[in-house]
């Protein structure tokens, strides 16, 4: 996958297609994407004599779902074209999942550093209402214009390090995971991913001194770890409870026609919650952790299944129920089991908890960046937190921290 970010990003794309002797183009942005870069990137490419098709999404918020992707796949015709995609994470999963249906490649433009999978190869998609990630393509080229990058709104460049300080408590989940039900685990991937956070924290610290640096850092660390998910084949590097709560209150948005919230904006706040979790784990000692294995009994799968249709709806609890068959369906023996491997590897998993800043030093992160900090200020409600912090569980199967505190009777009080 060739990357570029730069002021020559329009140049990098025309010599970039003519070497792969790509001719016929379908570009893909709306009404604000193309103002902001695409009416450059379609003259560009018409003066240098290339059949262009040209897609502009209408709408007042562009979603990852049924809608517009059939508004992408209409046009489809049977040269074989590159997509190029101009926009954010949205219009990238939109275009990465159409590009994969038609057996077509896609090129990512970025314009602005709001979230870490424009280099992904799965698309966050929201399809019949359930939030999901589906297979689709990587793009074989990334080319973001830098100036484009740095005239972004501040809320969608706050988004992207919300999207980056997520990784705190993701890494620290994926490692989790490993040590207590043996998920692969790739310590490699985790570092490059810890270092793409890491500088983005830095970053935060200097903020605006040096703009064009401050946005190159954040836009090569988003792509970094889009790459890191695109080597494992899995978000695991990049994704945990902190998006189990943000795809929840994006689920519930939808529902209740109530306003989107960016992606990176929701990932930021749930970086905190989810850190009071590891701050509750961090406070036990091994002795007290035993004593509340003994104390909390299994749950009750049959309860469970009537959580998820209370959190989520009968129109989508099945496929939510499907996606937990592992959760629901554990025996005795392997709980206890797990009881056992939890208390046996205490010590490591109070190191792992210890790598998740506390919540106060997500807050203050956030907010030197801009972000929000308070679920309030971006349209949340007090009962969508409750009630994400007693459902965003059930979104993934993958296990997070949330389990192992619901294994420990371990409960957020707000």
């Amino acid at each position: 996958m060739k990357t570029y970010v730069g002021k020559e990003a329009i140049s990098e794309l025309i010599g970039f297609l003519r070497d792969n002797r790509a001719h016929y183009i379908t570009l893909v942005s709306d009404e604000n994407e193309y103002t902001a870069l695409g009416q450059r990137v379609e003259e560009a490419l018409r003066e240098n004599k290339f059949e262009v098709k040209n897609i502009i999404l209408r709408g007042e918020e562009i979603g990852a779902n049924e809608r517009y992707v059939v508004q992408v796949l209409l046009p489809a015709d049977l040269e074989e074209r590159v997509y190029i995609a101009v926009g954010s994470g949205t219009l990238t999963d939109i275009v990465r999942f159409v590009s994969y249906r038609t057996r077509s490649f896609f090129i990512s433009m970025p314009t602005a550093p709001s979230v870490d999978g424009f280099a992904a190869s799965g698309s966050s998609m929201t399809i019949m209402d359930y939030k999901q990630t589906i297979q689709s393509r990587p793009p074989v080229a990334i080319f973001a214009d830098l100036e484009t990058l740095c005239d972004a709104p501040r809320e969608l460049i706050a988004s992207g390090f919300g999207d980056m300080f997520g990784k705190y408590t993701a890494l620290a989940d994926w490692e989790l995971a490993n040590l207590l039900v043996g998920e692969p685990y790739d310590p490699e991937i985790a570092a490059r991913s810890q270092a793409a956070r890491d500088r983005c924290a830095q970053r935060a610290e200097v903020l605006e001194q040096d703009w064009e640096e401050d946005i190159q850092v954040v836009m090569d660390a988003l792509i970094e770890e889009g790459i890191c998910m695109l080597v494992t084949n899995n978000s695991r590097p990049a994704s945990g409870a902190e998006h189990q709560f943000s795809h929840f209150w994006e689920m519930r948005l939808l529902r209740e026609n109530r306003p989107a919230i960016f992606h990176g904006t929701k990932v930021g706040l749930a970086s905190i919650l989810v850190a009071k979790y590891y701050e509750m784990i961090r406070g036990l000692s091994k002795e007290q952790a035993v004593e509340r294995l003994n104390k909390t009994p299994k749950y009750d799968p049959q309860q469970e299944i009537q959580k998820i249709h209370e959190g989520y709806g009968d129109e989508i609890a099945d496929s939510i129920i499907q996606a937990q068959s592992r959760h629901l369906n554990m025996t005795e023996p392997q709980y206890e089991d797990l009881k056992a491997r939890i208390v046996e590897h205490w010590e490591e998993i109070q190191k792992i908890a210890s790598k998740v800043p506390s919540p106060t030093e997500i807050q203050s992160l956030l907010t030197k960046v801009g972000g929000a900090t308070h679920p309030e200020a971006v349209g949340l409600s007090q009962r969508d937190v409750r009630d994400a912090i007693q459902y965003a569980m059930y979104v993934r199967k993958a296990f997070t921290v949330l389990n192992l505190c619901q294994m420990m009777g371990l409960k957020l009080v707000i």
